[in-house]
């Protein structure tokens, strides 16, 4: 069982979504657009995640930091001997998700607990992702350019995944399950053939998945 509960979640979105309103109405006072850079707005939103997480680790775990200082991690939980690695991000333009990571601090760290709040435009709709005991086989190696950011195999990292808030959906499952039951109905020796293959396909390759959405308003 995580040691971030679903509760913890949901008062950390909460103080996170409080805070972002009032810096979207401070940006907009000056005739700027926050929202104009989902990018840039995670950038500003990030220690808020960090700081609001934390208060509610706290609640339930003794010798909770986050200091912010660079080099150190976003969270530390000394009664659970836990460094947690927060990180906020949205969908890219053609929908889209990667989960990053910095390569050296995987590398030094040996393996690392990840907190990814996945954020909609607006800040109201959010899947959160708490990953335990993350490594960097878990990770791409790092490319030319890449500035040491490496992204998630998410077929290896949704293994190790407890989902608070939001829903994660295994194509794959959902594909095999659906061909399954059409490889049953199958009338032709054509239709079984074509059917087979497709099945061949969605178990051979990496999991893919879907993430979708909770809205604020509706969580409990």
């Amino acid at each position: 069982m995580s040691y971030l509960t679903r509760g913890m979640t949901l008062n950390a979105l909460q103080k996170m979504h409080a805070f972002h309103n009032d810096i979207v109405s401070l940006y907009k006072q000056h005739n700027m657009d926050l929202l104009g850079n989902l990018g840039r707005r995670n950038i500003v939103m990030s220690q808020a995640q960090e700081k609001f997480f934390a208060q509610e680790l706290s609640r339930s775990y003794s010798g909770v930091i986050d200091d912010g200082k660079t080099g150190q991690p976003d969270i530390i939980i000394e009664e659970l001997q836990k460094e947690l690695e927060c990180k906020l991000t949205s969908r890219h333009k053609g929908g889209g998700l990667s989960f990053q990571s910095d390569h050296q601090t995987l590398v030094q760290k040996g393996e690392l607990d990840y907190l990814y709040v996945i954020a909609n435009e607006t800040f109201d709709q959010f899947v959160v992702l708490h990953f335990e005991g993350l490594t960097s086989y878990d990770f791409r190696a790092p490319s030319n350019g890449s500035r040491g950011k490496v992204a998630m195999f998410k077929h290896r990292g949704m293994k190790k995944c407890h989902v608070p808030i939001g829903t994660v959906i295994d194509l794959n499952k959902i594909n095999l399950e659906k061909l399954a039951i059409r490889l049953q109905e199958a009338k032709t020796e054509h239709q079984t053939k074509i059917i087979k293959e497709k099945i061949r396909y969605w178990s051979e390759i990496p999991n893919k998945y879907r993430f979708e959405f909770e809205a604020l308003s509706t969580l409990q």
